[in-house]
């Protein structure tokens, strides 16, 4: 089953605040450039924040799911707190690497599902198996290529693993919300797209997102929308998926 959440409406909201994730360093890496994109975008804001858009907050959680779920609530928390005013969308943004891919992908659907080599089960048995993003990332992604400064695609596939996990738990979280979202997005190693070109998909990122959502930027939303690209999703992430038929064999 699926479910066809609330849509972040266009042309609404005076301001924009962003809310940082990234995960730390795990099994097969000897750095995580989630931890290193969210830690230094987060140190660096004042060069990225603009008249619109605020980078309030950045946490980074270990690679198990014991933890996200002990300390999620920080993050949400820190969010309900400055959510006083229904003109500001609250945006969260995760990283998460993904070793396989050249470019940055945005995630457009979280899996009710959870893989690790321990669990092989629901995220939430009660619920519907997929849930989509609250906002058009098709529309982002073609915003990003239209700027012509960074590469960016889409994906379909979080996998089953701690990116889909923390996708999952912050899109559920406020399904009901009409000025709170969350975004996931993953990213390459340094030696395919760079930390200076990061910042700089990020600054992209956050102008498309000004141009989708703030009032009165009608003429470049349009833009956006009719912008024409190839709509080819990045490649097959569910490395978990593999090893779990590896494992059955």
């Amino acid at each position: 089953m699926e479910n066809q959440n609330l849509q972040i409406e266009y042309n609404k909201f005076k301001e924009i605040n962003i809310y940082l994730t990234g995960y730390s360093v795990f099994k097969g890496l000897k750095e995580n450039p989630a931890e290193i994109i969210s830690k230094y975008i987060f140190e660096n804001k004042d060069q990225i924040n603009t008249k619109y858009t605020t980078i309030l907050y950045n946490q980074i959680f270990e690679v198990n799911t014991e933890y996200v779920d002990k300390n999620i609530d920080k993050l949400f928390s820190f969010i309900n707190e400055k959510n006083n005013d229904k003109n500001t969308l609250h945006i969260i943004i995760s990283f998460g690497v993904a070793q396989n891919r050249k470019v940055n992908t945005i995630e457009t659907r979280a899996q009710n599902y959870i893989y690790d080599l321990i669990k092989n089960e629901k995220i939430d048995k009660f619920y519907f198996d997929n849930f989509f993003s609250k906002n058009p990332v098709k529309n982002i992604v073609k915003g990003i290529q239209f700027l012509k400064e960074v590469e960016c695609k889409f994906s379909n596939d979080a996998g089953t693993y701690l990116c889909n996990y923390i996708f999952y738990k912050t899109l559920t979280h406020y399904l009901k919300n009409e000025n709170i979202c969350s975004f996931f997005i993953h990213v390459p190693l340094f030696e395919n797209y760079s930390l200076e070109k990061q910042c700089k998909f990020l600054k992209n990122f956050i102008i498309v997102l000004e141009d989708l959502y703030i009032k009165g930027n009608e003429e470049k939303r349009e833009k956006i929308i009719k912008y024409e690209i190839n709509e080819e999703e990045d490649e097959y992430i569910d490395e978990w998926n593999k090893k779990k038929k590896e494992k059955t064999k």
